[in-house]
């Protein structure tokens, strides 16, 4: 099967087979390890985020807003913000 890739040369999927939760934001950074990763709100409301792109140098966050339901960018990394206790995402990929 071939690989379905972005124009930066990033492998991507629209089909999530592994689904697991975003917690403790509001003291922590979150990342898995390195690996590339989408993210579900599964709030009513839409939520601001600094995050590391997949294709950004490590490091560097911009800051995106993500819409209740999945959302297309691929993320590296989510910074902490003391902010973010009462939130419901997930991760996927």
């Amino acid at each position: 099967m071939a690989k379905c890739t972005n124009r930066n040369g990033d492998v991507v999927s629209a089909q999530i087979s592994v689904i697991g939760g975003i917690t403790d934001l509001d003291t922590a950074a979150f990342s898995l390890g390195g690996k590339a990763f989408n993210v579900k709100n599964d709030g009513d409301d839409a939520v601001e985020l600094d995050v590391n792109l997949f294709g950004m140098p490590k490091g560097e966050f911009v800051k995106t807003k993500f819409d209740a339901g999945w959302n297309p960018e691929i993320i590296r990394e989510i910074k902490a913000d003391d902010t973010l206790s009462d939130i419901n995402l997930k991760y996927g990929y």
